[in-house]
């Protein structure tokens, strides 16, 4: 049964990648009325692709696909590699320090390593890195990546970079696609081994026959102050190519954190559909 729904998935995706490829006709939308009517809350949307080639499919609001939101900590996708690269980080189990402060999250309680810090999602680990790197080679890399506006000009000088959280910086689902598209086709310029210590740290398990490879990320919106989450990554079935992804969440009259995106995320891949798309390109 999980070998149909798998079956099942892949031919929706890709049918839907091959009927927004059919000539220079803009297709018609696929996508109903009502996002809600088709299991997608009004304020979610995900994107999903394959190569820079393929076709790219939109599963809620077109509008919000395009919006540029924080990156938060999906930005640490882009600062890990930027750590290796530079120096500042050597592997998986690099430390950077630990000066006593007490956290709301138990787990960033300590000199935590890289793997550590990557799968816990380790705000103050993450904000001392960026601190740690040039703001010259900062720029340039975003800059290379198409890394959405590319501002870093709330730039710090106090060892602790917070242009990610909630400020300068501001990336849409669709522009995340592009960068991860870049990073794990190997065409980002950052050292294939570093790519490959990325994508063990991203590992997020099995969802059906999938397996899955994200980053989730949760910011306030200063204008609702609600929370909104993220889950960006990749998805790699038995075989054949992977589907990168990129989901945003948001909601008027309560919070939306990265962990429901990734759970959200999952359930789509694990019941072995996607909801109805609207081809891109």
């Amino acid at each position: 049964m999980s070998m149909m729904r798998n079956i099942l998935l892949k031919s929706f995706i890709l049918f839907c990648l091959a009927v927004s490829a059919i000539g220079c006709r803009q297709p018609e939308p696929l996508m109903p009325k009502s996002s809600a009517a088709a299991g997608i809350p009004a304020g979610f949307v995900a994107v999903f692709g394959k190569t820079g080639a393929d076709p790219i499919v939109v599963c809620g609001n077109r509008t919000l696909a395009e919006h540029r939101f924080p990156p938060c900590s999906t930005f640490k996708i882009v600062s890990t590699l930027m750590g290796l690269d530079s120096g500042v980080l050597t592997g998986p189990e690099s430390r950077l320090g630990y000066d006593g402060t007490r956290y709301e999250f138990a787990a960033w309680n300590g000199d935590l390593t890289l793997r550590e810090a990557f799968r816990t999602s380790c705000v103050p680990y993450y904000k001392k890195l960026t601190g740690k790197l040039d703001r010259r080679t900062v720029q340039k890399t975003l800059d290379r990546l198409n890394y959405g506006n590319c501002d870093i000009s709330v730039w710090n000088s106090n060892g602790h970079n917070v242009f990610w959280i909630e400020s300068s910086l501001l990336i849409s689902p669709l522009e995340q696609l592009g960068v991860l598209e870049r990073i794990f086709s190997g065409r980002s310029g950052f050292a294939p081994g570093h790519v490959e210590l990325l994508r063990e740290c991203m590992r997020d398990g099995c969802a059906g026959d999938w397996t899955l490879y994200g980053k989730t990320g949760s910011g306030r919106n200063h204008n609702t102050n609600r929370l909104e989450g993220w889950f960006v990554g990749f998805a790699e079935p038995a075989d054949g190519k992977p589907v990168f992804f990129a989901a945003h969440g948001a909601a008027p009259d309560r919070d939306v954190n990265g962990p429901e995106m990734r759970q959200w995320l999952r359930e789509q891949f694990s019941r072995g559909f996607l909801p109805p798309v609207e081809p891109v390109r």
